[in-house]
């Protein structure tokens, strides 16, 4: 069968002061796109995986870049052409002991104008085997939260593999409404699952203070969603802003898998590693069923490459992830 993996979720423009510097500091920005859910479905189309990105961009001059950008990176675009405006983030880069910051600009814009009813999701899904969503989306307000219950319920009817980014965001949950009273609900469709444990209660109203190790949270979890087959973490330590060592973690129920470990000095752009190792994982699983060592091994793999690419996409192919996999260091030339 076809890999085809179907997402729902905004576009942002990003601006990012060039040469490191601060944002009280720049006169000018560099421009692009991203958003947790396109940089998925980037980096799958990257692997060889058909795309579809749902979203809403509106009717301007950034509205069609942005969705030019996508569709140059392999996404098969269904947009919503709605009035609004285009969300976008200011990022500025970290750099050593200086953390970097995201600030969002988001509220009013064509995607948030987005409810039930709308999109036909049988008719989007109809040649579909996976869906993936985020928890930046039920994040913004209660229609798209409804609109991702909307979709979820859809894909399982018809049997397609679920797959979630916790994605955890405090300051974009300002509806009146906590993460732990509306992602339970959405959460309860998901085969695979990528979050940090920190976000067990915020997110999923479990307090984990009782578990003695990331084992007995993932147990938690699977007993309170048992339709989840998959669940995967990433780790940071030794970390600075330009300086990570990263690793992750795999259960599938029965076994805790631990992955390779890689240290990554100078990073480049982080934004969208977490993304990229959920790319990462949902390839591995697909080619490496019988095997979650291989694919946690691959996932990781590929969050560490995406640390040296520059923007929000991974642009690393499989071959050049399989190279880092397998001992590439980086240090010769490819001639």
């Amino acid at each position: 069968m076809t890999k085809k993996i179907i997402t729902l979720g905004e576009v942002l423009m990003r601006l990012t002061p060039p040469n490191g510097l601060k944002l009280e500091q720049t006169s000018t920005f560099d421009l692009g796109f991203g958003g947790a859910e396109a940089n998925v479905v980037a980096s799958l189309a990257r692997l060889g995986w058909h795309t579809r990105l749902i979203t809403a961009l509106p009717p301007s001059v950034i509205g069609e870049k942005a969705l030019r950008t996508l569709q140059q990176s392999g996404i098969e675009v269904a947009n919503q052409e709605l009035d609004g405006r285009m969300g976008l983030y200011y990022y500025e880069p970290g750099f050593s002991l200086r953390s970097g910051k995201v600030i969002y600009d988001r509220e009013f814009s064509a995607f948030a104008t987005l409810k039930v009813g709308v999109i036909n999701w049988h008719s989007i899904f109809e040649d579909a085997t996976g869906f993936h969503w985020s928890g930046i989306t039920p994040s913004l307000s209660i229609d798209l939260a409804c609109l991702c219950k909307e979709a979820l319920e859809v894909a399982q009817e018809l049997g397609l593999t679920i797959s979630a980014d916790l994605n955890y965001r405090p300051t974009l949950w300002n509806y009146g409404m906590k993460a732990y009273e509306i992602m339970p609900d959405l959460v309860q469709y998901c085969d695979v699952l990528l979050g940090g444990i920190e976000d067990s209660e915020p997110v999923l109203g479990l307090p984990v203070e009782a578990c003695t190790s990331d084992q007995e949270v993932f147990q938690l979890w699977q007993q309170k969603f048992p339709k989840l087959k998959i669940i995967t973490t990433t780790k940071r330590w030794n970390a600075n802003a330009t300086s990570n060592d990263i690793s992750a973690l795999l259960w599938d129920g029965t076994i805790l898998y631990e992955s390779k470990s890689y240290s990554i000095s100078p990073i480049v752009d982080r934004i969208g590693a977490g993304d990229a190792y959920m790319a990462g994982l949902l390839h591995g699983i697909n080619k490496w069923s019988d095997s979650p060592q291989k694919a946690v091994d691959f996932a990781i793999a590929a969050s560490a490459l995406k640390h040296t690419i520059v923007g929000d996409f991974n642009w690393a192919t499989e071959a050049e992830v399989l190279a880092v996999l397998h001992g590439a260091s980086g240090s010769r030339v490819a001639r």
